[in-house]
Order: structure tokens, then C-alpha cells, then sequence
């Protein structure tokens, strides 16, 4: 096979020919795959398709690692189950040493991982619990990610030229310049910023309505797609468990390729995929995949048949060893229902 044919042109291929006796015939099946950034890389448009022709067949296994430990989740997973995540996700980082697993000088080292984890095989999703622009960094989390933003605050934040908005858009940029060292070898990102919007916890969170998170969302998206050119960006909005009024938080199909949700059990119970969270998620995104951002406990082999849309799966840090048995996840990792690396890089080959 010529080298040269992209990994995830391959991926496609792959499972258009496995799904082909069951796809539906639609003219405009491919206009509907298309990202919502039109000049999208090639290898985020083929990414893209990738997880729309898996959805409801197949799901991407994933693990998050934070930024001071690098693939040390994932690699225990490897240890556990003989089997690399899918997805390789990380963070970029907000604190200095008195949080070390979260500490910013660790950032010139996310890169290279990136491009180890993504030679290895892996999909590459990043978030990013950036420090309130009204506090900078390195902060602490409560206090600095964690904190409120006054009305008049989140105001002069979103209008372009004032003191909040010149040092948030600082902070972007600095994300940007390693967003654009990716964009230059040719990986592409499930791109999952300010996730948990649907919240009060987070100081970009609770502020719902057209002016409220929509606006952030849509400044940020113009930020990065317009001014800097980011190209290799799949955009994965990524709320808490969809309570009541979620739709409030939501930018618009224009601007959301991926919908997906983080899910953790209910306080004091084990109740964790609720039917009724996967309906109204399913319904919100539409003819879009979907997926879990962020999860402890993952779904079962009996929740992927009941509730068979999920495109990934990705456990958080050591959660996912914690809230699941060994068995449990040998069991998932290695069922034929389930996606890790080594069968995406078999497919490149």
C-alpha cells in the first residue's frame, strides 16, 4: 500500500466497505459528514467520517492522562488489558507544582506525546481547564478554574479590546501555537474546550442564553478558525449530564461537529447512563455522532446494546481502574464491540 494514503482515508475506507450492505442511500450522506469548519484539514474531514460510519456499529475505546504524568493512565490500561485506548486524551495544564499533575511547565512535553501516541495508533482529544482570565496563571482549581464570573465580568470578556479579553485571548494563543505544531504533521484534534458549561463550578459555566456560553463558544470557534487558522480542529461540545435546559448552552449546529456528554454516577447511588440522558443527548445532536467526553465507570456491553450510539468512551485518569474491574475491563477492551489502538494502526498498514 502507497504510504502516502492517509491513516484515517484508510480507517474510512475500511468500514465504508464493512458497512456498505447497510448504510443507508443517501444522496447527501457525505455533504452531512462535512466539518463545520469548511476548509478543514483532509485528515480531519476523513476523522470525521471515520467516527460517522462507526456510529451505532463500534465504539472508541479512550483515556484521559493529565498533563504531569503524560501516558501514565494509558499505559496502565495496556498493562491491565493488553490493549492501547483508541483515544489519547490530555489536558493543557493551569497550575504550577503545588497541583503538579496539572502543572504548566509540563507543556513542552505534550507535543512530542502527541505525536508518539498518534505513530502508535491513537485518536488525540484535547480539553483545556484554563485558568480565569481574571486571575491568570498558574492558578489553583478552586479559585482560579473554579470560580465565578460576575455579569459585567463575563461582558467585558466577550467584547473584543478590553483588559479580559486581551489576556484571555493571550491564554488562546498559547494553546493555538501548539494546536498549529499538530496542524503542521498532519494530526488532527477532537478539539473539547470548556466542557461542563451546563454547570456553576467553572467560571466559564452557568451562563446560559444567547449572550451567555453560545457567545463564548462562537468567539472562541472565530478565534481559532478565522484569525489563526486552525484547520485540524474537530469541534466536540461536551456538557455535564443533560439536565434540565441544557439546550440553553448550545451554540448552533454551525458551529458543533461532535456532541458528547461527561457522566459520572449520581451522588450516593450507582445510577450512571440514565435512558433519558442518552434520548435527550441523541436528540440534541441530531444527525451528528455523539459520545461520552468524560466518564468513571464505563458503559457495559449491555449499555452499548441499549444504548448502541456512543462513538467513545473516555475514562478519566485512574478513575477508570478505580470504578471498574479488572474484568470489566478486559472484558470491554478486548470485545469486538470495542475499538483500541493497535486495531486502528492495523488498519493503516
Amino acid at each position: 500500500m502507497n504510504k502516502k494514503i492517509g491513516f484515517y482515508f484508510v480507517l474510512l475506507a475500511f468500514f465504508t466497505v464493512l458497512t456498505s450492505c447497510t448504510a443507508p442511500n443517501k444522496s447527501n450522506q457525505a455533504d452531512n459528514h462535512k466539518p463545520v469548519n469548511p476548509n478543514a484539514t483532509k485528515e480531519a474531514k476523513e476523522l470525521l467520517s471515520f467516527i460517522y460510519n462507526i456510529q451505532g456499529k463500534q465504539v472508541l475505546t479512550g483515556q484521559h492522562n493529565y498533563l504531569g504524568k503524560m501516558s501514565v493512565f494509558t499505559d496502565s490500561i495496556y498493562l491491565l488489558t493488553g490493549k492501547y485506548p483508541a483515544i489519547w486524551g490530555c489536558d493543557y495544564g493551569f497550575s504550577d507544582s503545588t497541583h503538579d499533575i496539572d502543572n504548566i511547565k509540563y507543556r513542552p512535553l505534550l507535543v512530542p506525546e502527541i505525536v508518539k501516541q498518534h505513530e502508535r495508533g491513537s485518536i488525540i482529544t484535547l480539553t483545556y481547564h484554563q485558568a480565569s482570565p481574571l486571575v491568570g496563571e498558574p492558578c489553583q482549581f478552586v479559585g482560579g478554574v473554579q470560580i465565578k464570573l460576575t455579569d459585567e465580568e463575563w461582558k467585558e470578556l466577550l467584547t473584543d479590546g478590553t483588559q479580559i479579553n486581551t489576556i484571555w485571548k493571550t491564554y488562546m494563543d498559547q494553546l493555538a501555537a501548539e494546536l498549529k505544531v499538530l496542524q503542521g504533521k498532519n494530526i488532527p484534534v477532537l478539539f473539547r474546550p470548556y466542557h461542563e458549561m451546563n454547570g456553576k463550578w467553572f467560571w466559564w459555566g452557568g451562563h446560559g442564553g444567547e449572550d451567555g456560553f453560545p457567545a463564548l463558544w462562537k468567539m472562541l470557534y472565530h478565534y481559532y478558525t478565522n484569525h489563526h487558522q486552525l484547520n485540524n480542529l474537530i469541534w466536540v461540545w461536551s456538557p455535564d449530564k443533560p439536565w434540565h435546559g441544557l439546550k440553553e448552552y448550545y451554540p448552533g449546529d454551525d458551529f458543533v461537529d461532535i456532541v458528547s456528554m461527561d457522566i459520572y454516577p449520581e451522588k450516593d447511588t450507582n445510577v450512571v447512563f440514565r435512558q433519558e440522558w442518552y434520548n435527550e443527548i441523541k436528540t440534541l445532536a441530531g444527525s451528528r455522532p455523539f459520545a461520552i467526553g468524560e466518564c468513571s465507570k464505563m458503559p457495559g456491553l449491555k449499555e452499548m446494546e441499549t444504548q448502541p450510539g456512543y462513538g467513545w468512551f473516555m475514562l478519566w485518569s485512574d478513575l477508570g481502574y478505580k470504578s471498574n474491574s479488572i474484568e470489566e475491563l478486559i472484558k470491554v477492551f478486548n470485545s469486538d464491540k470495542c475499538l483500541t489502538a493497535d486495531e486502528l494502526l492495523n488498519l493503516k498498514k
